[in-house]
């Protein structure tokens, strides 16, 4: 992986609010928006889902220090997978089936001691005790249904992508291939301009921090960066998180 090109004309700029003119041309993308930033903001994540919604296609490469680097239970990666619950009815009718057992086991505890109660009542003897056995037996099968309804699934779960996106393993989670990070910041918007510098797509990174940016659109320099951002996306062979399991992590997955 990497591109080399020179001689691109291309505008710079250094300071704080190096992102402002990189936010107005991701605000007015006619057809792409492709990211690579290793941290991400929320309210930037939300208007990615803005324009994903008003038909801009969008792809995103980041890495699975996002969570840890922005500290907040209101997870970015929430947004972009979205957990579908998928019912076995098979399952659900077997269980059904297993609640109205308990139903009928629980009257039939319920009649058999009232009238155990009855009887003690009337006939005052001790081979009445003996009565107690078979409720304690129905109790304790009741029981063992009770447990069967609450450990038996009839939810399976399965995740996709509200639009394309990569999140590569970092080296401090395990990712042992070429020690890898993905720290470059990409932005290219309708394969027609890129911005490229130190700025995260962070509200720290493209407004607040003294930072460093480029923006061209020079057709011959963008179209090398978009085959960059490509190979990067599909064909990189880096480690990455895989959205089923990361699905399972991010979400619950009640049984029933």
């Amino acid at each position: 992986m990497g591109t080399y090109f020179n001689g691109a004309n291309c505008d710079i700029y250094i300071g704080t609010g190096a992102g402002k003119k990189l936010l107005d041309d991701i605000s007015t993308a006619r057809k792409t928006v492709k990211i690579i930033s290793p941290y991400l903001s929320p309210f930037l994540i939300k208007e990615l889902i803005y324009l994903h919604s008003k038909g801009i296609n969008i792809h995103l490469i980041t890495t699975d220090t996002i969570e840890d680097f922005y500290g907040s239970y209101d997870k970015n990666i929430h947004k972009l997978i979205k957990q579908h619950q998928i019912k076995d009815n098979e399952a659900e009718k077997i269980r059904n089936k297993w609640i109205d057992l308990t139903k009928i086991l629980l009257y039939s505890i319920i009649t058999l001691a009232v009238t155990l109660i009855l009887t003690a009542y009337f006939y005052r003897s001790a081979k009445l005790l003996y009565g107690i056995i078979p409720i304690i037996l129905l109790f304790l099968l009741k029981h063992l249904y009770q447990n069967k309804i609450e450990n038996h699934r009839i939810f399976n779960y399965k995740y996709s992508q509200l639009f394309p996106f990569k999140v590569f393993v970092s080296p401090q989670n395990a990712n042992t291939y070429k020690n890898t990070f993905i720290h470059g910041k990409v932005y290219i918007i309708d394969d027609e301009i890129v911005y490229m510098g130190s700025l995260n797509f962070t509200g720290s990174g493209t407004k607040e921090n003294y930072e460093t940016r480029i923006r061209t659109t020079d057709n011959k320099a963008v179209v090398k960066l978009v085959e960059e951002f490509n190979n990067l996306f599909y064909h990189s062979g880096l480690p990455e998180r895989d959205i089923q399991y990361w699905g399972k992590e991010l979400y619950n997955e009640p049984k029933n």
